[in-house]
């Protein structure tokens, strides 16, 4: 406050929001502090004076439409709701979400609401390595309620330096093994089913993807691109799918978001990053190195914004990596992102086509 101007500062998105006030109004906006009913508030400053009521409606109908007050009156009552010791153990992620919804960024109007669409959903990681285990970590510490990861590998002494769900005391065993405990250790509310398997098909991703509702694709043996045409053949039509495809040197690559029939499918992708710089055109003389140099901060770096997107697909967030191939310049710390168009005469998803299968 400053003299008769009231200014609002959000520190979340650095918004500033500036009105001219009286006291009754900066009276009002003191006594707006979560702890106290309309009708309480209004007992105490108008004392029955009708005009003063009009006035206190006024007041709250400027800062609801100017999105200053919260949907939910007792932040506290509603995140009990959970249960209490699921409120304490989510309260800052609540605290965000509820943010979000404040925001009018959700289509509801409680963090409630979307801390239990995660708690309902089921989310598939493929590989569990330095992408894939920071993927599955942050979902399980934002409470997906059923996270179902699959590899093939065991824990080697190098994969420590970047691989989360690892400890020295893990080598030698299967990683899902060891990181299925890692992630119940994390969070008691979750479910996490390990399944020990190599990908050599669209067919070894049937029963992962039964009843999921996301599937992050962190896996890169054979290839990547011949785990990504396999993951995009076996979720399509139903299941959205994160094809972020790893890193090398200092580039990331977080790749993109494909909601089937609403966006750009994994076909469309291959068709417009296919030829770039003439690769349709080369000959490989010299093969590329069987191991790339990789550092743990970097590969959490990318894990994590494919945890994030995928939270934002759970919750019903918009989510940001959707019709467009996104890439991280680790040295000047850029994020590089080319459109992705849906492609009109795609068999898989052209015309609103769910008929075909994109690879």
């Amino acid at each position: 406050m400053d003299g008769d101007e009231l200014l609002f500062l959000c520190t979340a998105d650095r918004t500033v929001k500036r009105f001219t006030a009286d006291d009754f109004v900066k009276r009002v906006v003191v006594l707006l502090d979560g702890r106290r009913t309309v009708d309480d508030i209004e007992r105490m400053v108008c004392d029955g004076d009708s005009e003063r009521r009009a006035d206190l409606r006024d007041v709250l109908t400027v800062l609801s439409e100017e999105r200053i007050l919260s949907k939910v009156g007792d932040v506290a009552e509603e995140f009990g709701r959970l249960g209490g010791e699921r409120a304490e153990f989510y309260d800052r992620q609540l605290r965000l979400l509820q943010d979000f919804c404040d925001e009018g960024l959700a289509d509801c109007a409680s963090g409630v609401q979307l801390q239990r669409r995660l708690d309902g959903s089921t989310a598939v990681v493929c590989g569990v390595g330095g992408l894939g285990g920071w993927v599955a970590l942050s979902l399980a510490n934002a409470g997906v309620g059923t996270i179902r990861i699959c590899d093939f590998d065991r824990v080697e002494p190098s994969n420590l330096t970047r691989q989360a769900l690892f400890t020295a005391g893990d080598t030698g065993r299967h990683k899902v093994d060891a990181a299925a405990a890692r992630l119940r250790a994390v969070n008691p509310f979750i479910t996490v089913e390990p399944v020990n398997r190599r990908i050599h098909g669209p067919g070894d991703l049937a029963d992962l993807l039964d009843g999921a509702d996301v599937l992050v694709n962190a896996a890169d043996q054979p290839s990547a691109n011949d785990v990504a045409g396999w993951v995009a053949e076996a979720c399509w039509p139903d299941v959205p799918h994160i094809m972020g495809t790893g890193y090398a040197y200092h580039i990331g690559v977080i790749g993109t978001t494909i909601l089937p029939g609403r966006s750009a499918c994994w076909a469309c992708v291959r068709a417009e990053t296919f030829a770039d710089h003439g690769r349709d055109r080369m000959e490989s003389l010299v093969g590329k190195r069987e191991k790339a140099g990789a550092v743990g901060a970097l590969c959490g770096l990318v894990g994590n914004i494919l945890a994030w997107e995928a939270v934002r697909v759970l919750t019903g967030l918009p989510p940001a990596l959707t019709g467009r191939w996104t890439e991280i310049d680790f040295w000047p710390l850029e994020l590089r992102s080319r459109p992705i168009p849906q492609r009109p005469d795609c068999p898989a998803c052209g015309a609103g086509s769910l008929t075909g299968t994109p690879g």
